[in-house]
């Protein structure tokens, strides 16, 4: 993956993405953010429930602000965690899995995945597959 995520990239990744939730017979939507946060490129595949079209986004913008897997941030999210309530931040954030930062060979972010209408474990298998 090169600097930046470009359209050509994102679709690429949209159609690995779908490929897998329809192996696994599920229906979904998948949202790619560039480093900014700001929305390359969506999918919403057929029977995806509405629900999803928001949390997607959420998991995708969530994994490039901070740079790590949602379901990361959830785990130091929680009652107690260092990071009680960051999901309150930044316009609303998710806390689950489902997000995933997209990375070069160096480390660095290059934008962000981000898959809701499954279980939170079957979205983190699909954005995977995306990358």
């Amino acid at each position: 993956m090169h600097w930046p995520v470009t359209l050509k990239p994102a679709r690429q990744m949209l159609d690995k993405g779908i490929a897998k939730a329809m192996q696994m017979q599920l229906s979904v939507c998948i949202a790619i953010v560039d480093q900014g946060s700001n929305l390359l490129a969506f999918v919403r595949m057929d029977d995806a429930v509405p629900g999803a079209i928001d949390l997607a986004q959420r998991k995708a913008r969530t994994s490039a602000l901070f740079r790590t897997a949602s379901a990361e941030l959830g785990a130091l999210s929680g009652p107690g965690q260092s990071l009680w309530s960051i999901e309150q931040s930044n316009g609303g954030l998710t806390s689950f899995a489902g997000g995933l930062p997209i990375v070069d060979q160096a480390g660095r972010c290059l934008g962000a995945i981000g898959v809701s209408g499954g279980t939170a474990v079957e979205d983190e298998i699909i954005a995977r597959a995306c990358l």
